[in-house]
């Protein structure tokens, strides 16, 4: 049986690789000294050999040439020829210095004997040099030079031999050395493959395969299989303990889920209680909510909540059973909660940090006479002002955790918000009220001030009518112009009363269509003919593009008031000369009435604000134009309770084109 050192993961990798980096060494030395040796081969052939050979091939070239040239010079006479010998005898002795150099000791004898040749003919051939050419005596120095240089030769051809013999030999050996090296790595390397194989197969057997499996219950729990457990007494030392540290981690695992679990439903029930603390719009049931909720939920025997002074609207204090009138927490409703801060938290049996406020002597006091167990109480804020405190008393059992001291916070916090919350809907419903109580009177006002001056102005108008018809008298012509002032005046007058009484029975909800059949096209001829007297007077050419019939269910009045409307703004803002165009075209189901002049435009940026009541264009205002402010509030309205649809298309300085869709009958 193996011992826990020997199963362990280092002591099988350790041999394992032992094995491996000897095998990986060995060839890498075997490699090594191969190309060590190879290097010398080819440095001793590379340096010594061939260069000696090239220049032993060298001196017999010089001697040669020397040979030919001094011969042709005796037989020819020729003093050219002896250039080459010349030549030749200069670099003889450059050429024999470097062959002395280069040989070794294992070359320098045949070296010396081929140069000794050489000086021989070198000394003969300067005797022949000096014969005459064509005599006899030159004759018989090539006759008595041969031998020498074939001596010479023999000795040259000698070296040569010799060399090209080691050159060969040193090749041979190179190969020979390559193939060992050859057969040594192949053997070394099978070796070191075998070694891998097993160890891979010893590592799958004994680490691999126990790694996967606890790999494996890592993955099973991770996909939802938490109650398995790895087996803690397979495989080595190490992999045993890495299985042991995975089922403890398990074990804390399914310790903390539970505990988070709790406290997620925990939380759960804040939120729940938190909502239902909000959804309140009285202070009293918001109060009662979060002090019945919180006490099931965290498990508190005593609940309080103290209102800090100053705090209106909000009942004073409360608790779960109401202890604080004659029970146990009247000496604690007593204290006062001005040392808390907002957002603060304090539990009995924890020093306060520096900066939060810790409770004074008597509420101490007061908590200890309410209970044996530990209390906990945090602020009830809204916004960065403290508005009072909540007080939660075990008698028996732990103290509070973070967590629980946590949710109490949350819960103060939703009380906070549902107090503040529901004081401001109270207050709200006040001003509301209020609200419609002055747009009531409003609108009351509005309706009986148009009313009641409808009379007057109605006297006075048909007053100015019968002094400008002479009924009381002749006019003069200042006497007229002044009537006919007060007459276009009386007009503007009773149009913006008109228009605050429709607009007070649209506020008051009474502005209904009477629909019965109507034919656009006459409507629209008539306010057309209404409008042309204005239109001539201010030098403006009122065209109409109609398609009839245009038969709609609508009320007749309300849709005149809309032609009229749209006309009368068309004409009064386009300059002299200009044109309005009144078109009216079936289109699908719906009639596309179109209003478009060539007026002065309206800016971009007040486009927007168009249907808004008493809203009129700045460039209006600046030139001065009359108006209310009322019409195209009223025509909207108008169109609107006609189940239309109304668009304006405008460009400042180029004029303005409204647009209205109804449906057809």
């Amino acid at each position: 049986m193996a011992t826990p050192r020997d199963r362990s993961v280092g002591r099988l990798l350790t041999r394992a690789f032992g094995a491996l980096v000897v095998l990986i060494v060995s060839c890498g030395a075997a490699e090594t000294t191969a190309l060590l040796m190879q290097h010398r081969v080819v440095d001793e052939l590379s340096t010594h050999v061939q260069p000696l050979e090239l220049t032993n091939s060298e001196l017999r070239s010089l001697l040669a040439d020397a040979q030919r040239g001094l011969r042709g010079y005796l037989l020819t006479g020729d003093g050219q020829l002896l250039d080459a010998y010349h030549e030749a005898r200069s670099d003889y002795a450059v050429v024999g210095a470097r062959l002395r150099g280069t040989a070794s000791s294992r070359e320098s004898g045949a070296v010396a004997r081929q140069l000794a040749r050489a000086d021989a003919w070198w000394a003969l051939a300067e005797e022949q040099r000096l014969a005459a050419p064509r005599s006899e005596t030159a004759v018989g120095y090539v006759a008595q030079g041969k031998p020498l240089f074939q001596d010479f030769t023999a000795e040259n051809r000698a070296l040569d031999a010799e060399l090209a013999a080691r050159a060969v030999d040193l090749q041979k050996r190179s190969s020979r050395l390559s193939t060992v090296t050859t057969a040594v790595v192949i053997v070394l390397t099978l070796l070191a493959a075998v070694t891998a194989i097993l160890a891979a197969v010893v590592s799958t057997r004994r680490i691999t395969g126990p790694l996967d499996r606890v790999v494996a219950i890592i993955g099973r729990r991770r996909s939802g299989e938490l109650d398995i457990r790895a087996d803690a007494t397979d495989g080595p030392t190490e992999i045993r303990a890495v299985a042991q540290a995975v089922n403890e981690m398990a074990e804390e695992g399914d310790r903390i889920r539970g505990g988070e679990k709790r406290d997620a439903a925990r939380r759960a029930e804040v939120r729940e209680l938190g909502y239902r603390i909000r959804a309140h719009l009285k202070v009293e049931e918001a109060i009662q909510e979060a002090v019945s909720g919180l006490a099931t939920i965290i498990g508190a025997d005593h609940v309080l909540v103290r209102m800090a002074p100053g705090q209106t609207e909000v009942p004073a204090l409360a608790s779960l059973r109401d202890e604080h009138v004659g029970g146990v927490l009247k000496e604690l409703a007593d204290c006062d909660v001005s040392w808390l801060r907002s957002g603060g938290v304090w539990a009995s049996g924890e020093d306060a940090p520096d900066d939060r406020a810790a409770p004074p002597e008597a509420e101490l006091l007061a908590c200890a006479a309410a209970g044996a167990g530990p209390a906990l109480t945090v602020a009830v804020s809204g916004g960065d002002e403290c508005l009072g405190a909540l007080t939660l008393i075990r008698d028996t059992g732990p103290a509070w955790t973070s967590v629980e001291m946590r949710l109490a916070e949350s819960v103060a916090a939703d009380l906070g918000r549902g107090v503040h919350h529901a004081r401001l809907f109270e207050r709200e419903q006040h001003l509301v009220a209020r609200l419609q109580e002055l747009d009531t009177a409003k609108t009351d006002f509005m309706s009986t001030v148009s009313h009641e001056l409808r009379t007057p102005l109605t006297s006075i108008a048909g007053y100015v009518e019968l002094l400008l018809d002479g009924e009381a008298g002749e006019l003069g012509p200042q006497q007229r112009r002044m009537l006919e002032v007060i007459g276009r005046n009386s007009r503007r007058l009773r149009e913006l009363i008109e228009d605050m009484l429709i607009l007070s029975k649209i506020e008051s909800g009474a502005f209904h269509p009477s629909r019965r059949p109507v034919d656009l096209v006459v409507l629209a001829e008539q306010a057309v003919a209404a409008i042309a007297p204005a239109a001539a007077k201010g030098r403006v050419v009122v065209r109409t593009e109609v398609e009839r019939p245009l038969l709609l269910d609508a009320d007749p009045d309300q849709l005149d008031r809309v032609l009229m409307n749209l006309l009368s703004n068309a004409v009064k803002f386009t300059p002299a000369d200009g044109a309005v165009t009144l078109a009216a075209h079936r289109d699908g189901d719906e009639v596309r009435l179109s209003v478009a002049d060539t007026g002065m435009g309206i800016p971009p940026a007040e486009q927007q604000s168009l249907f808004a009541r008493f809203f009129r264009a700045t460039n209006a205002i600046h030139r001065a134009i009359p108006g209310t402010g009322l019409g195209l509030a009223i025509v909207r309205t108008i169109v609107d309770n006609h189940g239309g649809r109304i668009a304006v298309d405008s460009t400042e300085g180029a004029g303005t084109t409204v647009t209205v869709r109804l449906p057809l009958r």
